[in-house]
C-alpha cells in the first residue's frame, strides 16, 4: 500500500520549469504555489462564485494597502507595503524574507534572456521599470550573459519606482493609477527572490534544482519533463501563512505524454490521486459554472516570417486563412476528448466573463461550402495565386495534435500546404519565446492558449500581453501603433467606462489585422478528478480555476487494513 500522506499527480501537463519568473501557465503554477509566496494572493474557496474568491488578501504582506490604512496615497500612485515577520527562506541557516528580496524579484523579471510573459503589466505601471528593462536588454545585446553577469547588472541598477525604506517596508510608485496593481502583485513572476538566485541564469535547470522555498513545501527532486517531488519545508510555520496549509508529507508529480483515459485508469487503480494537466469530470464532486473563460486555443501568425515571400506579413492573407478554418469542427474534435469543460466557438480575443468582452465575429466561425475556394481566391487577389506552404508548430499533446490536424485539413482545401511540426512542450515554448528564430522563419503559425491572470478589473489581461508591441506574449511580433495607443489610453483612463471603450476599440482594430485567429473559449472544470481520498478540494479564481494543492489533505488509510478505495 502506498503512503497515504503523499499526494500523487499524473498526466501530460508540462513539467519543465520551476522558476517563478518563467512559469505563469497551468498546471505548473499549481506546484509553484507550494514553494513560493507573493506579497498578496487569493484565498481558496469551495465555491468559485463566492465574491471573496476574487479579492486579493495579504500573503507575505501584512495588509492590503488602502487610503484607510495609510498604505495608498491620495493620487492612487503610491503603495506602502509592510512585510509579515517570520516568513523565512529555507536557506542554511534560515533567514527572513526582506524587501531587498522583493526588489530582486522585480529586477529578475526584466532579464533579457527569459523575460516573464506578463512583464508588460509592470513596465506600463511601475515608474521607471520600462526604462530599466530596455537598458537591461541593451546592455547585453548580442551576447549571452552568465547568471553572475546578470546579477551584477541588477545589483548596480535600480528601478526608480521601488523604494526600500527598511528590510520590512517598501513603497511602490506607479506611473499612473492602476486599480489592478494589487492583483498584479499576486502573480508568481512578482515573487520575492533570494540572493542565491544571483548565481544562476533565470529559468535554467541549475536554478530549478536550487529553488529556495518560502511556502509549506520545497522541491527536493526534479527531472525536467518527467518528475517532481516536494517535501515539507521545515522552516515554514502556519502562523505566518494565512492561506496555505501543510496537510501532506509530500507531493509527487509524474509527467508522461498520455491521454485522459490513461490518467483516469491510473487514478481508478489507486496509482495516482489527481490529474496533472488534464481536466476530467469527477461524478462525486460535480461543479457547474461558467467562470474563467480562457482563449484556448488560438492560432498566432508569425508576422516576421520571410517564408512564402513574406505572405503572412500581409493582412489580406491572414484574413483569408482565418476565414477558411472551420471552428465548429475544431470544437467538435476537442469535445470528443471528453472532460468537464464548457466549450464555445470564439470570434473575439477577450472571452466571456472578462472585462471588455464583446460579441465579435469578423471572420467565419463555421465552415460553409466553398470556403476553401473563397480562401484561394482571396489569396490570389492578395498577390499569392500559387500554392502556399506554411510551417505550423504545436506542442506534443493529444488535444493540440487534433486541433492542428483539423485546421490543416481546412487549409488544404484552399491550396495551402501545412507542414506540421510537433514539439515537446519545453522545446515548443523555447521556440516561441525566441524572436530571432521567428524572424528566421522557423515557424509560420503556432497553436497557443491564454488564460485570465486575475478574475476582476481585468481589462488588460488579454489584449495587452497578446497585442502590445514588444510584449513577450505577442508571439508573432504583431505591431500596430493605433492598437498600442488604444491600449495606452485604456490603461490611463480615469474611469471604467472610458477604459472599456478603448479596450473594445483596440480589439476591433486588431481583429481587422488578423494577427491571431481565435478558435475556442473554454471553461475548465474546477477540479481535476479528485479521488475519494482527496479532501478539502478548494479552488483558486485564476489560471483555470484549478485545485489548490496547498490546501488539500488526504483521508487516512482504513483501520481494517482494506482497500482505501472500496
Amino acid at each position: 500500500m502506498t503512503d497515504p500522506t503523499i499526494l500523487r499527480l499524473y498526466g501530460p501537463g508540462p513539467l519543465d520549469q520551476l522558476d517563478p519568473v518563467c512559469c505563469p501557465r497551468f498546471p505548473i503554477d499549481r506546484a509553484v504555489r507550494l514553494f513560493t509566496r507573493q506579497l498578496f494572493t487569493y484565498r481558496t474557496q469551495a465555491d468559485p462564485r463566492d465574491w471573496q474568491s476574487g479579492a486579493p488578501v495579504p500573503d507575505v504582506a501584512t495588509e492590503v494597502p488602502s487610503i484607510y490604512n495609510a498604505g495608498m496615497g491620495a493620487s492612487y500612485t503610491s503603495y506602502v507595503v509592510h512585510l509579515r515577520p517570520g516568513v523565512l527562506w529555507d536557506s542554511t541557516p534560515a533567514r527572513p524574507v526582506t524587501t531587498h528580496d522583493v526588489v530582486r524579484g522585480f529586477k529578475r523579471m526584466g532579464n533579457p534572456l527569459r523575460r516573464s510573459a506578463l512583464l508588460p503589466y509592470f513596465t506600463d505601471t511601475v515608474r521607471g521599470m520600462a526604462k530599466y528593462c530596455a537598458e537591461y536588454a541593451a546592455a547585453f545585446a548580442g551576447v549571452v550573459p552568465t547568471g553572475r553577469e546578470l546579477a551584477e547588472y541588477q545589483n548596480s541598477h535600480d528601478i526608480p519606482g521601488l523604494l526600500v525604506l527598511d528590510d520590512e517596508t517598501i513603497i511602490f510608485e506607479l506611473r499612473r493609477p492602476a486599480m489592478d496593481f494589487i492583483d498584479m502583485l499576486t502573480l508568481p513572476c512578482a515573487s520575492p527572490a533570494p540572493v542565491e538566485y544571483d548565481r544562476f541564469v533565470p529559468g535554467s535547470i541549475e536554478l530549478c534544482r536550487n529553488i529556495r522555498s518560502t511556502g509549506p513545501y520545497r522541491p527536493v527532486e526534479f527531472t525536467p519533463g518527467r518528475e517532481l517531488r516536494l517535501d515539507r519545508n521545515p522552516v515554514w510555520h502556519a502562523d505566518t501563512d494565512p492561506v496555505r496549509r501543510q496537510q501532506l508529507e509530500a507531493v509527487e508529480v509524474s509527467a508522461e505524454p498520455v491521454g485522459a483515459g490513461a490518467v483516469a485508469y491510473r487514478i481508478r487503480t489507486d496509482r495516482a490521486d489527481l490529474a496533472w494537466g488534464l481536466r476530467i469530470a469527477d461524478p462525486a464532486t460535480p461543479v457547474e459554472h461558467d467562470l474563467g473563460f480562457a482563449l484556448d486555443p488560438y492560432l498566432v501568425f508569425n508576422t516576421r516570417s520571410p517564408n512564402a515571400g513574406g505572405a503572412l506579413r500581409d493582412v489580406p492573407v491572414r484574413q483569408a486563412i482565418a476565414r477558411a478554418i472551420d471552428k465548429a469542427a475544431v470544437a467538435t474534435d476537442v469535445a470528443r476528448l471528453g472532460g468537464e469543460t464548457i466549450i464555445r466557438v470564439a470570434g473575439s480575443i477577450v472571452p466571456p466573463n472578462n472585462d471588455g468582452h464583446q460579441d465579435l465575429d469578423p471572420y467565419s466561425t463555421s465552415h460553409h461550402g466553398g470556403a476553401g475556394q473563397n480562401c484561394a481566391a482571396a489569396l490570389a487577389a492578395a498577390g499569392h495565386p500559387g500554392a502556399l506552404t506554411i510551417t505550423a508548430i504545436h506542442p506534443g499533446t493529444e488535444r493540440a495534435r487534433r486541433v492542428a490536424q483539423r485546421y490543416a485539413a481546412d487549409l488544404a482545401t484552399a491550396g495551402i500546404t501545412v507542414v506540421p511540426v510537433e514539439l515537446a512542450v519545453p522545446e515548443y515554448l523555447d521556440l516561441l519565446a525566441d524572436p530571432a528564430r521567428a524572424a528566421a522563419g522557423e515557424w509560420d503559425i503556432a497553436l497557443a492558449s491564454w488564460s485570465p491572470t486575475w478574475p476582476q478589473h481585468n481589462g488588460r489581461v488579454f489584449l495587452q500581453p497578446l497585442l502590445q508591441s514588444g510584449s513577450p506574449a505577442n508571439l508573432g511580433g504583431y505591431h500596430n501603433p493605433e492598437v498600442d495607443a488604444l491600449i495606452d489610453r485604456a490603461l490611463g483612463a480615469a474611469d471604467g467606462e472610458s477604459a472599456d471603450a478603448a479596450w473594445r476599440k483596440a480589439e476591433r482594430v486588431a481583429l481587422a489585422d488578423a494577427p491571431i485567429v481565435p478558435l475556442l473559449f473554454q471553461v475548465p472544470t474546477t477540479r481535476e478528478l479528485c479521488g475519494r481520498r482527496v479532501r478539502a478540494a478548494t479552488v483558486l479564481p485564476t489560471h483555470g480555476l484549478a485545485v489548490d494543492l496547498a490546501t488539500l489533505r488526504l483521508d487516512p488509510p482504513p483501520t481494517d487494513g482494506g482497500s482505501r478505495r472500496g
